[in-house]
């Protein structure tokens, strides 16, 4: 009798870290999650506190299923580990949402030129990219530089952890801006220029290729009974659209996690002077052969989460008695209509198209009588606003969206998915379960093994519910949308 096979994916999040166990016929087992304590939040991250938290999903999962076959990882970009030889953490490692290397960005333009960039790498030049943080180090943190033997991704630090090398996934490589996307290599010029040396830049390796297997010590801790093979990922939008079928051009995966992103899927490598100048890059996908582009807005959830903190404490404290999720609670105190609230969800600058790390949120039309729950379907009128503005930016640059598969936290609330399909007037697939991210891994694991032939049972297997935008929603969104545009306008100018 056949014995079923498990394999594992990690999600790596800025805010928290998940572990998931499918079996070979693609089906959920088990997940865990784990945030990360946030009191102290300085825009940084302790890569060994994330490393724990890894071992605590996995673990959980392990006591279910202590039989892995393979372990898949994919995690957030741009942000790096500085490794010595050991492997020990030399300094927190810096968050994209950081806007301090805005002068070394600056001095790298004027060194390779933004348009040289965006030829070599897909990316529009932009300070949160790796290269202009290695830069920044090195100018005011020289013995963590000097000291350093690798620059790893989260996602690659986290492999090492487990038993894996030095390596880099090249979809993560490709949020450095120091990475040549279609000759598939460490751009040496920009690296030459900016004096930042090719010997600590770890080694490039596929998502699927197979990079190590994990050791006994570390199984032991795990309670895992046999030692996985441990298979390159890679960044985690990538995943996450292969996690939702979305494999073939013109597939949009709306991710709906801590950062709202909109991946479209393109056939070819493609960038114009149109996409630059509504900053849509183009960057290599997990799947060979096919790029993406990105609509992203970087304080997606995170808005909802601090709605959460702030205003329903009360709610948060009396979960562990009624069971209760806050965000349902959140969801459910939306009024049906909007209230003419308007919510700039920019709290981290804002995303596309204007990449403004010095953008500002803010609140306009409240009252003595505006509730939590009109602010909270504000905030997610808000994020819907901006991905509706990615869409016709996309349309704009002759990059046309077929169909639009949704995953992540957001997709658990069908009143949520509501008013965003009726923002954007198209209709939502909607993944079942929300496991998008650790699904796209569990797929480039399975790949990997020869549990499957290709990534063409990604589509066939996402089981979806269709959300339909509600036409007679769609003239007062239409004047709300244009009302949050120009608020946009003023606070931009405000900050002048």
């Amino acid at each position: 009798m056949a014995v079923m096979r498990y394999l594992l994916g990690l999600d790596i999040g800025t805010s928290g870290c998940k572990a998931t166990v499918f079996n070979e016929l693609g089906e959920f087992c088990c997940s865990s999650y784990r945030e990360y304590p946030t009191e102290n939040y300085d825009g940084r991250i302790d890569a060994g506190l994330v490393w724990e938290k890894v071992k605590e999903v996995m673990a959980e999962c392990a006591a279910c299923y202590s039989e892995i076959d393979a372990v898949c990882t994919t995690s957030f970009g741009e942000t790096v580990v500085a490794v010595d030889r050991n492997g020990k953490v030399l300094a927190p490692a810096i968050l994209y949402t950081d806007d301090n290397a805005a002068q070394e960005l600056s001095e790298i333009e004027s060194l390779v030129g933004k348009k040289r960039i965006a030829e070599i790498t897909g990316l529009i030049a932009h300070p949160m990219y790796t290269i202009s943080r290695l830069c920044r180090m090195k100018r005011y943190q020289p013995e963590v530089y000097e000291n350093t033997y690798k620059f790893l991704f989260m996602a690659s630090f986290i492999e090492l952890c487990m038993g894996a090398g030095f390596i880099a996934e090249d979809t993560l490589a490709s949020r450095s801006m120091a990475y040549d996307i279609r000759k598939g290599e460490w751009w040496a010029e920009i690296l030459d220029k900016t004096g930042i040396s090719m010997d600590k830049m770890p080694k490039v390796v596929k998502a699927g290729d197979v990079i190590g297997k994990m050791p006994d010590t570390i199984c032991r801790e795990l309670n895992l009974k046999n030692q996985p093979l441990i298979i390159a990922g890679g960044h985690d939008q990538p995943c996450v659209a292969l996690g939702m079928g979305a494999i073939a051009g013109g597939d949009g995966a709306y991710g709906m996690g801590t950062v709202e992103c909109f991946t479209l899927v393109m056939d070819d490598y493609r960038q114009t002077e149109k996409m630059e100048e509504c900053h849509l890059v183009c960057a290599p996908h997990v799947v060979p052969g096919k790029y993406l582009t990105y609509g992203v807005l970087l304080t997606g959830g995170v808005v909802l989460k601090d709605l959460r903190s702030k205003l329903y404490q009360k709610e948060m404290w009396d979960y562990n008695v009624t069971g209760r999720d806050v965000y349902d609670i959140m969801m459910e105190e939306m009024p049906d209509e909007s209230s003419g609230l308007l919510y700039l969800p920019h709290l981290a600058g804002s995303g596309t198209p204007y990449m403004d790390t010095h953008d500002r949120g803010g609140i306009y039309g409240m009252t003595l009588k505006t509730t939590r729950g009109e602010l909270v379907r504000a905030a997610l009128e808000g994020i819907a606003f901006d991905i509706r503005l990615n869409l016709e930016n996309m349309a704009a640059c002759a990059l046309p969206v077929r169909q639009i598969m949704a995953g992540g936290g957001g997709v658990k609330s069908d009143r949520g998915l509501q008013v965003r399909a009726d923002i954007l007037q198209r209709e939502i697939h909607a993944a079942r379960d929300i496991q998008a991210g650790t699904r796209g891994a569990f797929y480039i694991a399975a790949k990997a093994i020869g549990i499957i032939e290709n990534y063409d049972v990604s589509a066939s297997w996402f089981e979806k519910r269709d959300i339909e935008p509600d036409c007679k929603k769609a003239e007062s969104m239409e004047r709300q949308y244009h009302r949050y545009l120009k608020f946009h306008r003023i606070v931009r100018d405000l900050e002048v």
